[in-house]
């Protein structure tokens, strides 16, 4: 924290360096939990390593630092435009960014240039990496600050290890205690091991205790032998999901990677069909991801997928020991990422092709083709791909290649030339897919029949930005449960008929020029988020609205909406109401308060709202009220809002109430219930 030296008003880069498996990412993580409160904006990149080896992953990271500091979408077209976009943008903001597992300092020229001088005054960027040379250049010139990472000490070690191995064993600790210390001292102090390794014994007795501390003094600091061992006692399914998911790109969301494993139980549906679920619960009990996550051979922060680089290390070597050994692997699928060997890129795993530098072998599970053109002799390979990535493929290549495969879950086309009239809609076999993803397709005009994939579940058309019409076979999509519509620019309409999408929980129109919703729209039982975000031409929602019983999340934000309907009290299970920017909004109904056993979270910022509803005061639940440049003149009574936690507060005040002038925003040690923080920078008005 000292070498940050938050006051000062310069920009800096602080490295935390250290071995694999010591904690880097993790003191990042706390660092910026923090502090990210003292600064304008911020992101945090993770594993920028793996990620930019995935075909356009820079972009993606360029994207995601946009999005994350500006809050809005931005898709950058390449490199320089992203570079040049940072330089025009984010000098003026005070900026906090975390850039993890950095191998090459040329590579984060690409994200923060060579002299600091993208962003504002006071900005901090934390790199971690294992080299310490990463920085070299920074540190030189005195843009930039090192620290290195210590091992645990035995006390800690020891302590971090009892977290995760004690479970169930309160009754013998005793027995425990001294095969746990040899264990830790094994670990030489590195926390990710620590958390392994205690995971792993979290349900073994004494005599696997001991065999495991007999194995660890065995092979020593031979860790990757050690993990190894700790693979082979996963069964032959887990197997399978932990070598895939270790080839899948970082930060992938992990309702879309599960479905790879179509075996995988669904979390049960509610028995009302109006209580809202979560779209996927990866923790449920039954999912076999959940083991993974048990073991701490993954992680999951907000539905997306994470594994540590030592643990990725060690499935590529065992793809490419045990997978090229006809003897050890031969059940089992594989991963494979193959590219285009005319530009230069390095193949990975696998056997090599000679047209295009692919590795693809007769058992791959996931296959990235990036813009790899393949010849037609290697059709019968792609038969068990259940995952493919062929971002810009050649337009008739897919139905080449897959016209046979009659596994394929996951069918990614982003970015590609597909059209409506493109032959491959109806030769592919398609009855298990459950995820189409055309973003950025630019010459799609109108969708397709989606008569050739009926149990999809998630269908992606962000940023086709010439779309203007939806097939109504849409409408027999009764497995559907995603729908992103966001950035289609030129759609200026939902289907008519919306009734059949008896599964959809999620709604996303963001960006488009849809006017108004279909009065079907109400028959969208399950419907849990739909989100609206500048619509500039969406004015009015129809009578039925209200019968979206399941809706948790209506965001509004930047649309041309003059009221909401008085109906809107009758969404009971409604947690967070965004409206920020709706410009020509000017009230907020009385309704507003029967939300109040749901209502968490309500953005009235940059609103004509001039005044909340006396119901206000019976929002209970409400812990977050955004009110920034608003001109609300007068506040009800608002002590009955227990729960509040967060408020930000309006621009201009007529009056404001004397007993919450100035008040702290905190629980009150006698009466329990939160009041209003008022910055500072409030200018008042006379009443």
């Amino acid at each position: 924290m000292d070498l940050l030296e938050l006051e000062v008003s310069d920009v800096r880069i602080v490295g935390i360096h250290g071995r694999d498996g010591i904690g880097k990412t993790a003191l990042a993580k706390i660092i910026y939990d923090k502090i990210s409160l003292r600064f304008d904006a911020c992101s945090f990149l993770a594993e920028i390593e793996e990620t930019t080896r995935q075909p356009g992953g820079v972009h993606y990271l360029q994207t995601k630092l946009i999005y994350n500091i500006l809050k809005r979408e931005h898709e950058v077209a390449s490199a320089f435009e992203g570079v040049q976009f940072f330089k025009e943008i984010f000098r003026s903001m005070k900026v906090l960014i975390v850039i993890d597992d950095v191998e090459k300092a040329s590579l984060l020229k690409e994200f923060v240039g060579a002299e600091l001088d993208w962003f504002g005054c006071g900005s901090r960027v934390i790199v971690t990496s294992k080299e310490s040379r990463v920085l070299q250049g920074f540190v030189a010139r005195g843009l930039a600050h090192t620290y290195n990472v210590n091992l645990m000490d035995g006390n800690r070690a020891f302590n971090f290890f009892w977290q995760y191995a004690a479970t169930g064993k309160s009754d013998e600790l005793r027995s425990y205690v001294n095969i746990a210390i040899e264990i830790v001292k094994a670990a030489m102090g590195l926390p990710l091991l620590v958390k392994v390794f205690g995971s792993f014994l979290q349900y073994k007795g004494l005599e696997e205790w001991i065999k495991f501390k007999d194995l660890m003094q065995q092979f020593q600091e031979d860790y990757q032998k050690i993990l190894s061992i700790i693979y082979d006692t996963l069964g032959k399914g887990l197997k399978l999901m932990y070598l895939n998911l270790a080839s899948f790109p970082p930060d992938v969301d992990c309702r879309i990677a599960s479905l790879v494993w179509c075996q995988l139980p669904r979390p049960p549906r509610p028995s009302h069909p109006h209580l809202p679920h979560p779209i996927i619960q990866p923790h449920h009990f039954n999912h076999p991801v959940s083991v993974l996550c048990q073991m701490s051979l993954i992680e999951i922060d907000e539905n997306k997928l994470g594994m540590h680089s030592m643990l990725r290390c060690l499935a590529r070597e065992i793809v490419h020991e045990r997978f090229h050994d006809p003897g050890t692997g031969a059940e089992l699928y594989g991963p494979a990422i193959a590219q285009d060997r005319k530009k230069g890129k390095r193949k990975r795993d696998h056997l090599e092709t000679k047209e295009a530098g692919c590795e693809i072998l007769p058992s791959t599970t996931f296959l990235s083709l990036g813009r790899a053109n393949i010849g037609r002799q290697f059709a019968g390979a792609l038969l068990n791909v259940r995952w493919l990535q062929w971002q810009g493929c050649p337009q008739d290549a897919i139905s080449m290649h897959l016209e046979k495969n009659e596994n394929l879950v996951i069918l990614d086309l982003s970015w590609s030339k597909v059209t409506e009239s493109w032959g491959g809609w109806n030769r592919i076999k398609m009855e298990c897919l459950k995820v189409l993803n055309l973003k950025g397709c630019t010459d799609l005009l109108v969708t397709p029949s989606f008569s050739c994939c009926p149990n999809l579940e998630i269908l992606i058309l962000k940023r086709c930005s010439r779309l203007v019409h939806l097939d109504s076979s849409i409408n027999d999509l009764k497995s559907l449960v995603t729908l992103n519509l966001k950035f289609c620019s030129e759609l200026s309409m939902l289907p008519v008929k919306m009734d059949g999408l008896n599964a959809l929980e999620e709604l996303l129109i963001d960006g488009t020029s849809v006017r108004e919703l279909p009065t079907s729209i109400g028959k969208l039982v399950r419907l849990q988020i739909l989100s609206a975000t500048n619509c500039l031409s969406l004015v009015r929602f129809p009578g039925s609205f209200c019968e979206l019983k399941a809706l948790s999340e209506l965001a509004l934000d930047n649309a041309k909406i003059l009221e909401l309907p008085e109906s809107i009290g009758d969404l009971g299970y409604l947690r967070r109401l965004s409206l920020k920017d709706c410009r020509g909004l000017g009230k907020l109904p009385e309704s507003i308060g029967k939300l109040g056993h749901s209502l968490e979270k309500l953005d009235i910022s940059g609103t004509g709202v001039s005044s909340l509803p006396d119901s206000t005061k019976n929002l209970r639940r409400l812990k977050v009220l955004k009110m920034d440049s608003c001109f609300i003149r007068e506040f009800p009574y608002i002590g009955k809002l227990i729960s509040l936690e967060e408020r930000t507060e309006a621009s201009r005040y007529s009056y404001i109430e004397p007993s919450i002038r100035n008040t702290v925003l905190a629980k009150t040690s006698d009466s329990g219930f939160a009041t209003l923080q008022l910055s500072q920078r409030v200018a008042y008005a006379s009443p």
